[in-house]
């Protein structure tokens, strides 16, 4: 798996911070707090991980960008502080610029192809290998698949400072423990695409099977529990309900036909109900006429004594102006003199005065209403007679109807008491054997089905057998898994030896338990005596023994072409180890990791976090960069320039 960091961009507040990675060896150093982790930490970060939140993480950092070769593309990953999702770019190499924002963790739609849906899909596709399934509980054959992710690989390339004495890549830890064995299982080769998918169809077939048989067991139960014991008997069942609702539908038409002849009776009676009802109707449409013209003529009312009530008002104005003159001209506004006028004329306009004969006057139009309103409530006072005995007679026709109705009801009554005791239990009855028929239509395919589905069963029975015999071929032909364990046990020896490793010697034995993963050491060969991570009691012999494990898996993977991505970064090796008390230990350390890289790990990219910084041999061929971190000098600042900080 090739993956080869190249810069790391820190978008910050203030600032912009870059750090280039060197193609071998990135050594940082400096003083406490100063940002040394939070390199290695913000490229997990990029690569899916969390990120821990210290305090200048949250005051100042924004995003960060990775860029890195991924076999032979390029790719930039973008994160943003808080963000659950990445983005991801890349130049394809037949489809061109590549950009897409995936998960950084967890289940979602897919995003690319036809299985990515978060980023270690992305980076298992972008490194040329499937996603990798495995079983959630190891040696569980009826445990289901689940995805085996980058970040459960990353945790043998990532050695974070808080867990290099504390947890041996977490396989002591439950739950976890299962993904970290299925990762070494990878890269050693107990795992193929070929086994994984051999795998996937055996547990869905295996699946499929024992749906199809508990689907037939329930529907068995159903069908005894209604005693159907065979498809005819359902027949012959459906065959008597079927003839029982033709007689009875037939009885029920033969009553409904006879009704109208059975009860000519009372046709007498129902012609006089038409006949009056018709009347009804014409008595009704009389009321409707009056009532409309007895609302016209009160609304004619109302408007001739409105009119009267504006006649004696004008009156009353004509009678106090008519003592009152213009002093002024109503058109120019200029006095006007009322000796000009010799008195048989208008003194305004100098015409004579001549008497209008033809003049109405208030008291002839006060007479004129007065007859009119006479009029209008002699017509009211008729007009409301009219309307009561139009109501009376209403009422009467209506007391009439409601009789005969009565009367015909109560001849109606027996017969009909009769046919609905005859008809009830009819109906009833046909309405339980329609469900019941529609019932047996359903049932009937039943038996059927439940034959096909135990034949589909046991024909993917062969399909099984077919499956355990491929996998357990396949199992056989990852025999050089074996091979690769002895090498990695050996590779773990020898980096414990060259490391000067307390209590550890070329005599001693490594074993790697093949069940729980956790390699053994026994002093002389003696199993009795073994000890592991778990049981090595000191803190700085622990980090030794966590990371030379890292460093045998990387050579072994080196040396023998395994998928082990191309990336070791380690977060304080020397931690609880003290320079100035040991350092036998420190330089045999850097010793034997400058020549693995120099020859094994030549392709290999290890990014080192230390307070001291411990250079390669001055013949070195190796490509060796380090960034001192320092607080005071502003030629080696601080991971973020300008903070000062807790």
């Amino acid at each position: 798996m090739k993956i080869r960091l190249q810069t790391l961009k820190l978008l910050c507040r203030h600032s912009e911070e870059v750090l280039t990675f060197s193609r071998n060896i990135t050594f940082i150093h400096g003083t406490l707090s100063l940002g040394k982790s939070t390199v290695v930490r913000l490229i997990d970060f990029c690569l899916g991980g969390s990120l821990e939140m210290t305090t200048a993480i949250q005051r100042e950092f924004l995003a960060a960008a990775l860029t890195l070769k991924v076999r032979d593309l390029d790719v930039l990953i973008e994160r943003s502080r808080g963000e659950g999702f990445v983005r991801v770019s890349w130049m394809d190499p037949e489809d061109g610029p590549v950009s897409l924002q995936v998960r950084a963790k967890g289940d979602g739609p897919v995003v690319f192809g036809t299985d990515v849906v978060n980023l270690s899909d992305l980076l298992f596709r972008l490194l040329g290998y499937p996603i990798i399934r495995v079983r959630k509980r190891t040696g569980d054959e009826d445990s289901p698949m689940v995805r085996l992710s980058f970040r459960d690989l990353f945790k043998f390339c990532y050695l974070e400072q808080e867990e290099l004495d504390s947890s041996f890549f977490r396989l002591n830890t439950p739950v976890l423990a299962e993904k970290s064995k299925d990762s070494l299982n990878f890269f050693t080769g107990y795992y193929s695409e070929v086994l994984s998918t051999l795998q996937i169809q055996y547990d869905q077939t295996r699946s499929e099977q024992r749906a199809k048989r508990d689907a037939a067991e329930r529907i068995r139960e159903f069908l005894r529990e209604f005693d159907f014991a065979s498809e005819g008997q359902i027949g012959t069942e459906l065959e008597q309900v079927r003839a029982r609702t033709e007689e009875l539908r037939r009885l029920l038409g033969d009553d409904n036909a006879a009704y109208l002849s059975d009860t000519h009776f009372v046709d007498e009676q129902r012609v006089l109900l038409r006949q009056m009802s018709d009347r009804l109707e014409r008595e009704r449409g009389t009321l409707e006429d009056l009532d409309f013209r007895l609302n016209e003529q009160r609304e004619l009312r109302s408007e001739l004594l409105s009119m009267k009530f504006k006649v004696a008002r004008a009156d009353r104005a004509r009678v106090v102006l008519a003592g009152s003159a213009f002093e002024n001209c109503p058109q120019c506004g200029q006095p006007v003199s009322t000796h000009r006028s010799h008195g048989d004329d208008c003194y305004l306009c100098l015409q004579p005065l001549r008497p209008d004969e033809n003049a109405i006057t208030p008291a002839s139009i006060n007479s004129d209403l007065d007859a009119r309103l006479a009029d209008i409530e002699a017509s009211l006072r008729r007009h409301a007679i009219a309307k009561k005995r139009q109501e009376t007679r209403i009422s009467a026709v209506l007391a009439d109807k409601n009789l005969l109705d009565r009367r015909v009801a109560d001849l109606l009554a027996t017969y009909e008491s009769d046919r609905l005791a005859r008809t009830r239990d009819a109906q009833r009855e046909l309405a339980e054997l329609d469900e019941r028929a529609r019932f047996l239509d359903r049932v009937s395919a039943m038996p059927d089905a439940v034959t096909k589905m135990i034949e589909d069963a046991d024909a993917l029975s062969a399909v099984l057998e077919r499956l355990a015999r491929e996998i357990v071929a396949e199992q056989r032909r990852l025999s050089n898994a074996d091979a690769n364990f002895a090498a990695l046990e050996d590779n773990f020896l020898k980096a414990l030896v060259a490391t000067h490793v307390p209590g550890v010697s070329a005599k001693d034995q490594v074993h790697i338990n093949r069940r729980t993963m956790i390699p053994e050491i026994w002093p002389g060969g003696d199993e009795a005596a073994a000890y592991s991570f778990y049981t090595a009691g000191s803190g700085g012999k622990k980090t030794l023994l966590t990371i030379c494990f890292a460093l045998a898996l990387h050579r072994t993977a080196a040396e023998r072409d395994l998928p082990v991505p191309t990336l070791l970064m380690i977060d304080t090796p020397l931690k609880n180890i003290t320079p100035d008390i040991n350092p036998e230990l420190v330089q045999a350390f850097y010793r034997y990791l400058y020549e693995a890289a120099e020859s094994d790990l030549s392709d290999h990219q290890v990014i080192i976090v230390d307070q001291l910084l411990v250079e390669p041999p001055k013949d070195s061929t190796l490509e060796f960069t380090d960034r001192l971190m320092t607080e005071d000098d502003p030629d080696n600042p601080p991971l973020i320039s300008y903070y000062h900080g807790p």
